[in-house]
């Protein structure tokens, strides 16, 4: 009678344990439209945890719609589509526990003539590095330094995904580029990069781990 009132105790516990843990995670719900309304399927939803750096991902459904489990934390929010031109959110969503939060509809709009910088990110050992904050600014080419020629000034922001990735889509014009990888932990790199008119230019980073003093 003892051994089935312990198992009892035992089962119920592990219920309870597991229940605990189901319950401290928030959920983050959405939606994304195209022009004149049109909801957006296969749409990329990357979430970035300003606590841990820990990157999730979703997709949108046939109805533009998408929903992931969080633990609680403020999360940057950034959308992605082929075709239409991304972007990040501009303020942090806040997930609590055992509550919902609805972020307003997005719309994303058509992209016009592109070109495109991407790649990915990895360590030493060649394994691929997420939550990489990636920095993007129009610089002068040489041409434009000797001609002291003024630039329009561009900076984009990019967080890597679970698979290292990364991609920037930008005017279809000849310029120069400065890109900047960061990841706490790591050492920054830098790289200039010179893009054509609709062009696609891969570029890829090696960080390496900063030595413990």
């Amino acid at each position: 009678m003892k051994r089935v009132a312990l198992i009892t105790m035992v089962v119920f516990g592990l219920i309870g344990a597991a229940l605990a843990a189901q319950q401290k995670t928030g959920t983050l719900k959405g939606k994304v439209e195209g022009e004149k309304g049109k909801p957006l399927a296969g749409v990329d939803v990357r979430l970035m945890s300003s606590r841990s750096r820990e990157i999730k991902e979703t997709t949108t459904d046939a109805g533009g719609h998408y929903q992931i489990e969080l633990e609680p934390d403020s999360y940057t929010v950034s959308f992605d589509a082929e075709g239409y031109a991304g972007g990040t959110m501009r303020d942090m969503q806040q997930v609590e526990e055992g509550k919902t939060t609805e972020v307003k509809t997005i719309l994303l709009t058509r992209a016009k003539r592109t070109s495109r910088v991407s790649g990915a990110v990895f360590d030493t050992r060649g394994l691929s590095l997420a939550g990489v904050r990636l920095k993007l600014v129009r610089v002068p080419t040489a041409e434009e330094e000797k001609a002291h020629k003024k630039i329009e000034s561009l900076s984009r922001d990019y967080v890597t995904n679970n698979r290292g990735e990364f991609a920037f889509r930008l005017p279809a014009v000849r310029a120069r580029y400065r890109v900047t990888a960061s990841l706490d932990g790591y050492a920054t790199q830098t790289r200039l990069v010179d893009v054509s008119e609709s062009e696609a230019v891969p570029l890829a980073f090696t960080l390496e781990l900063l030595k413990k003093k």
